[in-house]
């Protein structure tokens, strides 16, 4: 009789072993059977793509979108910049208060185009010189940190060349602040040697409708309405009111 084998399992023939701990998985063999379920099945990536169609109608609902959005971008820009530049003309128009304080209530005397002075025997300073001083600005240059005589709808360079994009109105030069009217003037005409006209007439400037500074053109359109912003002697801003004219 053969004496009983009490070696350990490990010992054992590799059948015996694999038949007491479970059936070995080939690793390999899984990889490829995987990979062969992927490749047999295409439709898992197809599914995951767009078609030319849909691709299409996404572009359409992007581009309808586009056109509703864009007029309201440009359109809240617009009133953006009409915003700052009708603060800068309050500042103006509070600078000039702050120069008729300190000479006397007279208005300041300027040209209206300094590159194309009335009298170019005897011209004007500019208007940005003279309330230079009351802007916190060195005379004589265009560099301002606040560029308050600069409209950011200026796109003829009226800054650059005049050195300001609001024109002064000339009509008050040394004219006193608040002032309502002129003094007497007498107008004749005369027809063929005789006076068929003499009259004393006077010049009237509400200041709440006499207009100290204004764009220099039509920098905010919004028509039928000028495009223009002004400043008045009482201070207020308001874009110009042509129905008056």
């Amino acid at each position: 009789m053969k004496p009983y084998d009490q070696s350990p399992i490990t010992n054992r023939p590799p059948s015996v072993a694999a038949n007491r701990s479970g059936p070995i998985l080939d690793e390999s063999r899984i990889s490829e059977t995987q990979g062969e379920s992927k490749i047999a099945n295409p439709k898992s990536r197809i599914l995951l793509a767009f078609t030319l169609i849909e691709l299409l109608v996404v572009l359409a609902i992007i581009g309808i979108l586009a056109s509703l959005l864009f007029p309201a971008i440009g359109h809240a820009k617009a009133k953006a910049h009409s915003a700052v530049c009708g603060n800068n003309l309050r500042q103006l128009g509070i600078a000039t208060r702050l120069y008729s304080d300190d000479n006397n209530e007279r208005l300041p005397g300027a040209e209206i185009l300094p590159t194309q002075p009335v009298d170019p025997q005897n011209p004007l300073p500019r208007i940005c010189d003279v309330l230079a001083s009351y802007v916190g600005r060195t005379a004589g240059t265009n560099t301002n940190s606040a560029s308050v005589f600069k409209c950011p709808t200026d796109r003829v360079s009226y800054f650059a060349t005049q050195g300001s994009s609001y024109e002064w109105n000339a009509e008050l030069n040394g004219h006193r602040m608040d002032e309502t009217r002129t003094a007497n003037g007498r107008l004749g005409i005369v027809r063929q040697g005789r006076v068929v006209l003499d009259t004393n007439f006077v010049l009237r400037f509400p200041p709440g409708t006499s207009p100290l500074l204004l764009d220099y053109e039509d920098f905010h359109p919004r028509p039928p309405k000028s495009g223009k912003n002004v400043v008045f002697m009482d201070g207020h801003v308001a874009p110009l009111n042509l129905a008056s004219d």
